[in-house]
């Protein structure tokens, strides 16, 4: 079949997916409308208003203009912060996240920075007093969601998306039965939102995609149907240089004895045959039920197939190469309703939101027949397929998409490499065995349903015989990963990984200032400003230069005051993981001096080595839980967050707090939300 006809089917398939969608051809349930906008406060509130402008106007107003206006004022803005704009309280408390902000830094310490006239503790207690007794955002109303009058700013978020590289990896995966990974030959999916690949705003569609699409359907069938000829599956290399094989003759066989179930016979008519194996593949690909008129244009590919000639098995994969380059199987589509408003998910959208926020791949059968059912808005229902989900192999997805990227670790390979004169140990496998250490401990903290603390401060981790000599190791053999028990507690957790290190790393150094801020923003949640314009670089190395140490060029470069306030509550972080080399190996000396791991934060807390560091970071657990739980909240939705999320992101360390911080009480929370069930629909 030419290439040219099946682009034309693609486009006319999509066409009729856009038009169905236009219709409202799902299940889409409507719910009361969003009326927008903020109900008059009661009285009480409004004594409450009062009050808290007083203090503002007596307590607060006086503390910002005489240590934060300098900053953070009319004239000048650092981190385009203006303080000053708020004339009144009333106005002021609008600005809830803003304050939370502020408050976090006020209480670590952090501001006013260093060198500037700090604030007594009176002063200090009456912004904090003010700031905790703010309302609840009048806004954020748990039970809506972001509107265009909700929210004037919403320009709402992308319901149509196409499937990323690794969602299109294993729905083939689920789909066919055989892991071959076909859409690593796709071009690399942007990250978006809350710094995700699944973010719908990032996930274009190119003609050079399209082209892709037909060559990963033909290696796909090729692979599985392939009317009986001996295929021999060579080694693949996989994205950052490392091999894998590809599945036996004995999986392709199995795989297709699955697709091909039924086979026509003298009582069987070829067409009649094929019938059933399209429907069945189409449902499980589309994720939902199959109209006729679908199967019948699906299986006018089949016909065109047979009436050249060509064999059942060549015509069956004709017909399911129509599947696979389908835009009901290459996006992910929550249907447009009727009219404009808010509305609950339908059963199959929401199965599919469920499965590809677990697994990153396809609904099962089991879910796909409670969506059947009508049973998915049942809430006991939902929880129990959360906790079965979370069970399954498949939720290991979970370490490879989000955790990889909440960490930062998918530039491992890429635009990481350490210098391999200096490092000649780094290699393919290290590497390999580097991201899939933090996929194993983060699958097995979420299938265990241990507790999130565990990512802090674990006392065992993973690893292969590759991994274990790079740490020093013994009696670990193989190349499989597998769990280890430490003994050292620098090690244990995500501070202790090697791929954490190797990211914050420069090819020839490691760098404070990164692993710092790498704290700060991917563990603490903290948002750091670039650089200024200007400033000069530190050495490329790690060797003495003018007899001062690295730390020591570091320390003399902070005293810069356009640097201090960052760098103040960076470096001692970063200082706290300097025992770890550029690739993570464990070092007790560098350059002939005795590594000196110790730091002060800004709120006074000392340590001298990663274990005293992640005792620190374990007294400001709840910050880096609620970090965590905006992360997989914006992961989940596939979107940026906005202020009607921060409700889930609050009942969730509600719940969190009263389980022992339970994975799967997090995961539940976020299922079971609103924004999570229901969409806005603009017409």
């Amino acid at each position: 079949m030419h290439r040219s006809f099946l682009i034309r089917w693609f486009v006319a398939a999509a066409a009729l997916l856009f038009g169905a969608m236009a219709a409202g051809a799902e299940d889409a349930a409507p719910a009361a409308k969003d009326k927008g906008g903020a109900k008059p406060p009661a009285a009480a509130e409004k004594k409450q208003r009062s009050a808290l402008d007083a203090m503002f106007e007596d307590d607060v107003k006086p503390v910002l203009a005489s240590h934060c206006y300098s900053c953070h004022g009319d004239k000048k803005k650092k981190g385009d912060l203006d303080l000053a704009r708020f004339a009144v309280g009333e106005q002021a408390a609008m600005s809830q996240e803003l304050w939370g902000k502020v408050e976090e830094r006020v209480n670590a310490h952090e501001m006013p920075p260093e060198g500037s006239r700090q604030l007594s503790d009176e002063e200090r207690a009456k912004l904090l007093r003010w700031i905790r007794k703010l309302p609840r955002d009048p806004g954020a109303d748990c039970s809506k969601i972001a509107t265009d009058k909700t929210q004037n700013f919403y320009k709402g978020y992308v319901m149509s998306r196409r499937l990323n590289r690794g969602e299109y990896n294993n729905s083939v995966r689920d789909l066919i039965g055989v892991d071959i990974r076909p859409g690593d030959i796709f071009p690399a999916d942007g990250s978006g939102g809350e710094g995700f690949d699944n973010n719908g705003d990032a996930l274009f569609t190119s003609p050079i995609l399209m082209e892709k699409y037909l060559e990963a359907a033909d290696a796909v069938l090729t692979a599985v149907l392939h009317d009986g000829a001996r295929l021999k599956m060579e080694a693949r290399a996989l994205p950052g240089g490392a091999v894998a094989n590809g599945p036996t003759a004995q999986q392709i066989e199995a795989a297709r004895q699955r697709i091909l179930f039924i086979k026509p016979s003298d009582k069987l008519k070829p067409r009649e045959a094929a019938m059933p194996i399209v429907m069945q593949f189409a449902r499980r690909a589309f994720r939902r039920p199959v109209e006729a008129n679908e199967i019948e244009r699906l299986l006018s590919m089949f016909d065109r197939a047979q009436a050249r000639g060509d064999s059942f098995e060549a015509s069956i994969r004709l017909a399911l190469k129509a599947v696979l380059i389908s835009p009901h199987f290459l996006f992910l589509v929550e249907p447009e309703p009727e009219k404009e408003g808010v509305y609950r998910l339908g059963h199959y959208p929401l199965a599919s939101r469920i499965s590809f926020f677990l697994w990153a791949s396809l609904p099962d059968d089991e879910l796909l027949s409670l969506a059947e059912a009508g049973k998915l808005h049942d809430k006991d229902v939902l929880k129990q397929q959360v906790r079965r989900m979370l069970r399954d192999p498949r939720a290991k997805a979970m370490g490879e998409s989000f955790a990889i990227q909440w960490l930062g670790l998918e530039p491992l390979g890429t635009t990481v490499k350490p210098d391999a004169k200096k490092f000649p140990q780094y290699d393919a496998a290290l590497e390999r065995a580097m991201r899939e250490e933090a996929v194993y401990l983060f699958h097995d903290i979420v299938s265990g349903d241990r507790s999130l603390i565990t990512l802090l401060d674990a006392d065992y981790t993973f690893m292969n015989e590759r991994l274990a000599a790079h740490y020093g190791a013994a009696d670990v053999k193989g190349e499989a990963m597998r769990r280890v028990q430490l003994t050292d507690r620098n090690r244990g957790g995500v501070l202790g990984l090697a791929g954490v290190h190797t990211v914050t790393s420069f090819p020839l150094r490691t760098s404070p200032v990164l692993r710092g801020k790498w704290v700060l923003e991917e563990i603490l949640g903290s948002k750091v400003p670039p650089p200024p314009p200007d400033v000069p670089s530190l050495p490329a190395d790690d060797e003495k230069h003018a007899g001062l140490s690295f730390r020591q060029q570091l320390e003399l470069h902070r005293k810069n005051p356009e640097c201090a306030s960052c760098h103040q509550r960076m470096d001692p972080l970063g200082f706290g993981l300097e025992n770890f080399d550029a690739i993570g190996r464990w070092r007790t000396e560098l350059a002939g001096q005795k590594i000196d791991s110790s730091g002060v934060l800004p709120s006074g807390e000392k340590f001298a080595s990663p274990a005293e560091l992640k005792a620190v970071l374990l007294n400001k657990k709840d910050e880096v839980i609620r970090n965590l739980s905006r992360k997989m909240l914006g992961y989940a939705l596939g979107r940026s967050l906005n202020k009607f999320d921060q409700c889930v992101v609050d009942d969730a360390m509600k719940a969190l707090k009263m389980n022992d911080y339970k994975a799967g009480v997090l995961v539940e929370t976020i299922v079971l939300s609103y924004p999570f069930q229901y969409r806005f629909a603009k017409k």
